[in-house]
């Protein structure tokens, strides 16, 4: 027959250091959990921010930079195609030929873009500055050209 040799108070020595030990390990994982917490926080604004860029990429590529009136059109074409007489896409586009200057805000002209016979016809071979126009908060309002 087997007897049990510990005490009362290694018993209680025991029972405290596990105690201890315990609660360090609880103190570890809250200050773990917040730090991954304030991690993933940074992470979701950096994907954020990374997503709108990606997604103005083809707009951002027009400042500050020459283009032919073909990519003029082409951008109308592809940034205000899909809305029709009396909608508003996200964004303007400004264009100043030699002739005549026009803000379009939809898709409803880009047939007569291409109409040489048209006031609003876009020479393709016209050299054109481009140039963002952004707000305070970095987001793009429209896109304005200035023929060369």
């Amino acid at each position: 027959m087997k007897t049990n040799h510990i005490t009362d108070v290694t018993k209680i020595m025991i029972l405290a250091a596990a105690t201890l030990i315990t609660c360090i390990l609880v103190a570890i994982g809250l200050t773990t959990m917040r730090s991954a917490r304030n991690l993933n926080e940074t992470a979701i604004t950096k994907m954020i921010t990374l997503n709108n860029d990606l997604k103005d990429s083809g707009i951002k590529q027009f400042d500050n930079i020459e283009v032919y009136g073909s990519e003029v059109v082409n951008l109308i074409r592809k940034e205000l195609g899909d809305y029709g007489d009396g909608e508003d896409a996200p964004i303007y586009i400004y264009v100043k030929t030699s002739t005549k200057e026009n803000t379009y805000t939809n898709g409803s002209q880009v047939k007569n873009l291409r109409n040489f016979t048209h006031e609003n016809y876009i020479k393709p071979t016209a050299l054109f500055l481009g140039e963002l126009d952004v707000n305070s908060n970095d987001v793009i309002l429209g896109v304005r050209f200035t023929q060369k």
